[in-house]
C-alpha cells in the first residue's frame, strides 16, 4: 500500500510537470474565443499552466507564484513594474507582521501558556477536553498559523491519548469510544476554522481584501473583518464539535482519570510567565487594541493602518531590551529567518495573477459568460461558490484556491449586478475550509501522521463539515454582511 502511495504521489507533479507547459502552449498557438482580446487569452494561458502546477504540486507551489514577473512582461500582458507591484501590497506587510507577533509567541512559549489554560478552565471530562483543545485551537489561529498550533498542541493531545490507551480495559475499547479519532479530528478542524477570524488568521482573507482594494477600491479594515469572522467562528465551532462527539464518532468515554492531572502538570512546568512571555504579551495585546479601535484613532492620526500597526507591533519586539545589561530581546535576526516567506511570495502571485486577469478583461469576459445564471438567486449563487471554492480547496493550497477564484467570482458578481464582495467574501472563507483529506492542509496532515485518523475517516467527517458549513456560511453572510461591510444580502 505504501508503494502504491507513493507511485501515486510520484506520478502527480511528473504528469503536471508536462502537462502544464503543454497546456499553456496549445492555448497561446489558439485563437483567443470571441470577445476576448488577445492579452486575455494570454492571461488565461498563463493561469492555466499556474492552477495545473498547483494543483498537481509539480514544482514547489511558491515557485510556481514567481511566474507572472517572468510571462507577463515577455508576452505583453504588463511591464516588469506592474508585474511585481502587487508582491509589495500592503496587506502582504500586514501579514509580515502578524507573523513577527506570532514568532515572539512561539519563541516565548504565550502560545502554549494560552492553550493549556484554555484547556484546564474548560475540564478535564473527555468530552469538555476536546471542546478545550478546538477552543484553544480556534483561537490561536486567529493569530498563529495553523500549521504552528498544530504542531504545538499535538504532543499535549498526544499525552492525552496515552492515558486512555494505559488502561488494558479502556485499550480494548478505544475504537468504540472514538476518543483519539475526535480530539485529533477537532484539533485540525478547529485549526482550519479559527483562521478565518481575522485578516492575518489565514492567507485567503488577506489575499482577497488586497484584491478588493487594488481592483476595486473596497478596504476592509481588521475590525471590520472580525465583525464577520469572529461571530462565524464562533457559530461553526460548537457546531463541529456536537457533531463530531454525537453525531459522527459519540465520544463514550465518560471519565479520564490522570486528565486533570497532566494538564496541571505542563501547567506546573511551565512555571511562571517569564519576563519575555510578559513582553509578547503586553505587545500583542497593544497591537490587538490598536487594530480594533483604529477606525476611532484615525480622526487624530490619519495615516494609522492595519498594515502600519502590525509592523509597530513587530517592531517592538526587536526594539525593547528584555536584559539591558546583556542587550537582548525578544526577537533578533537570525529568528526572522523563520518567517514563512513561501506564503508572502505565494501570497504576491496570487495578487499579481488577480491583476493580469483583471486588467486584460479576462474576468469581465468570464463574467459576461455567467449571465446563463441570471435567473438564478444570489443566495443560490452564494451557495455554488462556496462548493466550488471548497471543492478546489481539498486538492490544492487554499491561497492558490483564493488567487484563481476569487477575481472571476467578482467578476462574475459584477457582471450579473451584485457587488464583488457578494462572492469574493465567501470564497475567502471557503477556502479555509478544507476537512476531507489530509492533503488539504497541513493540520489534516499532521493529525493523520499521528496512526489514529484514518482516511475513510476524515473523509467521512470532512464531506458532512463540508455541506454544514456551506449552509453555516451563507446564513452568517446573510446576517452579517450588512453589518460588517454595508453589502445587503437580498
Amino acid at each position: 500500500m505504501n508503494e502504491t502511495v507513493e507511485t501515486t504521489t510520484s506520478l502527480r507533479p511528473r504528469i503536471g510537470l508536462l502537462a502544464g507547459p503543454l497546456l499553456f502552449a496549445v492555448m497561446l498557438l489558439l485563437p483567443a474565443p470571441e470577445g476576448l482580446s488577445a492579452e486575455g487569452w494570454q492571461v488565461a494561458a498563463v493561469a492555466t499552466l499556474m492552477v495545473c502546477w498547483w494543483i498537481t504540486e509539480a514544482i514547489p507551489i511558491p515557485a510556481t507564484a514567481l511566474l507572472p514577473i517572468v510571462l507577463f512582461p515577455i508576452l505583453g500582458v504588463t511591464d516588469i513594474a506592474g508585474a511585481t507591484t502587487p508582491f509589495a501590497n500592503p496587506l502582504i506587510y500586514l501579514f509580515m507582521g502578524g507573523f513577527i507577533i506570532a514568532l515572539g509567541m512561539e519563541k516565548s512559549g504565550l502560545h502554549r501558556r494560552i492553550a493549556l489554560n484554555i484547556v484546564h478552565v474548560v475540564g478535564t471530562r473527555p468530552t469538555s477536553i476536546i471542546l478545550g483543545f478546538m477552543m484553544a485551537a480556534a483561537f490561536l489561529s486567529m493569530w498563529v498559523s495553523n500549521t504552528a498550533t498544530t504542531l504545538m498542541m499535538l504532543p499535549i493531545a498526544l499525552s492525552i491519548i496515552a492515558l486512555v490507551e494505559t488502561d488494558e480495559a479502556m485499550e480494548a475499547r478505544h475504537l468504540e469510544t472514538h476518543f483519539a479519532l475526535v480530539l485529533l479530528l477537532g484539533l485540525a478542524y478547529a485549526c482550519n476554522i479559527g483562521g478565518i477570524a481575522t485578516l492575518i488568521g489565514t492567507p485567503p482573507n488577506a489575499l482577497m481584501a488586497g484584491y478588493l482594494l487594488d481592483n476595486h477600491g473596497i478596504e476592509i479594515g481588521f475590525a471590520q473583518w472580525m465583525m464577520l469572522g469572529v461571530p462565524l467562528v464562533i457559530v461553526s465551532l460548537p457546531i463541529l464539535f456536537l457533531v463530531l462527539t454525537r453525531v459522527l464518532f459519540p465520544v463514550r468515554l465518560k471519565q479520564l482519570p490522570g486528565g486533570r492531572d497532566i494538564i496541571r502538570e505542563e501547567l506546573r512546568r511551565a512555571g511562571a510567565m517569564t519576563r519575555a512571555e510578559k513582553q509578547v504579551a503586553v505587545i500583542f495585546s497593544l497591537t490587538a487594541l490598536l487594530w480594533v479601535t483604529r477606525p476611532v484613532l484615525q480622526s487624530w492620526i490619519p495615516g494609522l493602518s492595519d498594515t502600519g500597526i502590525a509592523i509597530f507591533g513587530a517592531l517592538l519586539l526587536f526594539l525593547v531590551p528584555l536584559n539591558w545589561r546583556r542587550w537582548t530581546f525578544v526577537l533578533d535576526w537570525n529568528d526572522a529567518k523563520r518567517l514563512p516567506w513561501e506564503v508572502l511570495i505565494l501570497f504576491g502571485g496570487g495578487l499579481s495573477l488577480a491583476a493580469g486577469i483583471t486588467d486584460s478583461g479576462l474576468a469581465d469576459w468570464i463574467g459576461t459568460a455567467f449571465h446563463v445564471l441570471d435567473g438564478i438567486g444570489l443566495l443560490w449563487l452564494i451557495m455554488i461558490a462556496l462548493a466550488l471554492t471548497i471543492l478546489l480547496t481539498e486538492v490544492t493550497s487554499n491561497t492558490a484556491t483564493a488567487a484563481a477564484f476569487i477575481p472571476i467570482l467578482a467578476s462574475v458578481a459584477i457582471a450579473m449586478g451584485f457587488d464583488p464582495m457578494l462572492l469574493a467574501v465567501p470564497s475567502a472563507i471557503a477556502a479555509s475550509c478544507a476537512f476531507m483529506l489530509p492533503v488539504a492542509t497541513p493540520p489534516n496532515a499532521i493529525v493523520y501522521g499521528s496512526g489514529y485518523v484514518s482516511i475513510p475517516r476524515m473523509a467521512r467527517a470532512g464531506l458532512v463539515f463540508n455541506l454544514l458549513m456551506i449552509g453555516v456560511i451563507t446564513v452568517m453572510l446573510y446576517l452579517l454582511m450588512g453589518l460588517a461591510f454595508g453589502v445587503v444580502i437580498g
